[in-house]
């Protein structure tokens, strides 16, 4: 499995990202990204740093979805974009 992952953009209001895995895409939510200091939400930089330094647990979690499997806690609460 390939680490590539890619952020396109916030959803505002999902109050999340949405990235790109190899498996395909996904809302990643910012209650996922754990709290940094003097920062009541992750700044992007904050976002970006945090969802590359967990790219590997992301692809799993989007890949046990597309399987139709439920990925591990706290990872469950990513969820597919369906692309049309």
């Amino acid at each position: 499995m390939t680490d590539a992952l890619t952020v396109r953009t916030r959803d505002v209001a999902r109050e999340a990202y949405h990235v790109e895995t190899p498996e395909g895409a996904a809302f990643v939510p910012e209650c996922l990204m754990d709290k940094f200091p003097n920062e009541s939400r992750p700044s992007h930089q904050s976002a970006y740093e945090w969802i590359g330094a967990h790219r590997r647990q992301i692809t799993r979690a989007v890949a046990a979805l597309k399987a139709g499997e439920t990925p591990k806690d706290p990872y469950d609460l990513i969820t597919l974009i369906e692309e049309t």
